[in-house]
């Protein structure tokens, strides 16, 4: 929402005279940032709701102090208690059942709207989540208010999920459109009944804004009737700027592209290049991409598969420890291979979304960051577990977190351990590596890792050269503790 600060925001405040804000959905903090530096000048008074956000809101709160104040709690459990408000911003949970509650809490259900009911400016009212369930946290969702989901990325024009899309590590709803389902969709419920009491302008572009205004208010206030009259859009215009948000949703559209079967050097002996061109790498990969287990997401390709089950044949591990997991698809498919070879199954999962449970009983899944192992699995757990261990890293593949995940599990290994970085084989377009580097994140990661510990750890060639030189999605990355 922060791009829409200088134009729609910042003057709705200035105009309704606000000195009570409450912003719904901190994430990184960019609004709310700008948020308390106005409220600060402003003599306002800023509250800021986010169960898990992005940014440290007490540090915000104590830069800020007199203006800002924090509530790590659900919307929709804290905001009956922040009302009265002059204005409120919601850009949390974007799902129908969040968002329709939220506006009840708002303007009340039934009755005339007085003068004083705030503002609300809402984000997210086009696509993707205009007409699609997002669940952050689906549990905090009432199931009979629940769309069928799972996780899964969106990409415009699709109505289902696809792994290579927007936000694909979240639960979306498996379907876009119907009822009760999108941000859009909970607007036009809660106004459907008491349409004449409210004036809404729709701004069709940036993922979508919605300014709710009661029409009460706006009969006392000129300076916002002007504001609202300047921001509302003729038809033409709504269309135009509907066709550029689908030019610039197209234009940035993710997309992993192969790190290339060209010369690929790193610090070692061993170049990060395969022998699979890459036409070859992204048909593997797309077929990838739709392959499920048990109903799951797998995203596993057949070398990789093969090189998994001879690696479990041969180490027989007293433990998998499995730092990504997406839906679960590989975490079941490991439990079950290990089972199948007679081995006892422990395979602990770790990620960030909580999963679907299993009911295989080896199978412990734990909700944590890649990033502070330590909190949910602490040394000790991991000493426990005995040894050998075979540790796959498969979060964010961004160079930080597959750095933070190696020196994390380092000092707990011992000789014959494993540690495969999944999927060196691909960068993001978006990927832009520091210097020179034309290394993908997790090979930079192998590549500055194996730079201090080479003495320590091998690449183990017979898993990344098995159909050919790095004929894998992991170029290198099949670790062995020497």
């Amino acid at each position: 929402m922060f791009q829409f600060w200088p134009s729609v925001v910042k003057p709705i405040l200035e105009a309704a005279k606000a000195r009570r804000v409450i912003e719904i959905g901190v994430d990184r903090g960019r609004t709310s940032r700008l948020l308390a530096s106005w409220a600060q000048t402003a003599g306002a008074r800023v509250e800021l709701v986010d169960p898990e956000p992005s940014l440290d809101m007490e540090g915000l709160q104590d830069r800020f102090a007199g203006a800002v104040f924090v509530h790590r709690r659900p919307s929709l459990e804290v905001l009956g208690d922040l009302l009265p408000a002059d204005v409120v911003l919601i850009d949390g949970d974007h799902n129908w059942y969040t968002v329709y509650h939220e506006l009840e809490m708002i303007y009340g259900t039934q009755g005339p709207v007085d003068a004083h009911a705030p503002i609300t400016i809402c984000h997210d009212v086009e696509w993707p989540y205009g007409r699609r369930d997002l669940y952050y946290c689906p549990d905090r969702i009432p199931e009979k208010d629940r769309q069928e989901f799972r996780i899964g990325g969106v990409l415009p024009r699709e109505r289902g999920l696809s792994p290579g899309g927007y936000n694909a590590g979240s639960f979306h709803a498996i379907h876009e459109g119907g009822p009760r389902n999108g941000v859009r969709t909970a607007i036009e419920d809660f106004l459907l009944p008491r349409s004449e009491e409210f004036r809404v302008v729709w701004l069709p572009l940036l993922f979508g804004l919605a300014v709710i205004v009661p029409r009460a208010r706006l009969e006392t206030t000129a300076a916002l009737a002007a504001v609202l009259e300047s921001l509302d859009l003729s038809r033409p215009l709504r269309n135009l700027c509907k066709i550029a948000e689908l030019e610039r949703l197209d234009g940035n559209r993710p997309k992993l592209l192969p790190a290339g079967s060209g010369p690929r050097p790193g610090t070692g002996a061993r170049n990060f290049s395969s022998a699979l061109p890459d036409d070859v790498l992204t048909a593997l990969l797309k077929g990838s991409l739709g392959y499920r287990y048990k109903d799951r997401a797998m995203l596993l390709n057949p070398l990789d598969m093969a090189n998994y089950l001879a690696l479990l044949g041969q180490l027989k591990p007293a433990a998998v420890i499995e730092i990504g997991s997406l839906e679960g698809g590989r975490t079941e498919w490991l439990a079950d291979t290990m089972a199948a070879l007679g081995l006892e199954v422990r395979v602990i999962s770790v990620d960030l979304m909580p999963r679907v449970p299993s009911s295989h009983p080896g199978i412990d899944a734990r909700v944590g960051d890649a990033r502070n192992l330590a909190q949910v699995l602490s040394p000790d757990d991991v000493r426990s577990l005995g040894h050998p261990l075979l540790v796959i890293e498969d979060s964010a593949h961004d160079e930080e977190t597959c750095t933070a995940v190696l020196d994390y599990f380092d000092p707990l290994l011992t000789a014959g351990d494993y540690m495969v970085i999944e999927d060196g084989a691909f960068r993001s377009d978006s990927d832009t590596p520091s210097g020179s580097s034309v290394l993908s994140p997790p090979s930079r990661a192998i590549d500055a890792f194996l730079a201090r510990r080479s003495q320590d750890y091998e690449i183990d060639a017979r898993f990344c050269d098995r159909f050919g030189y790095n004929a894998t999605f992991n170029f290198n990355g099949w670790l062995r503790r020497r």
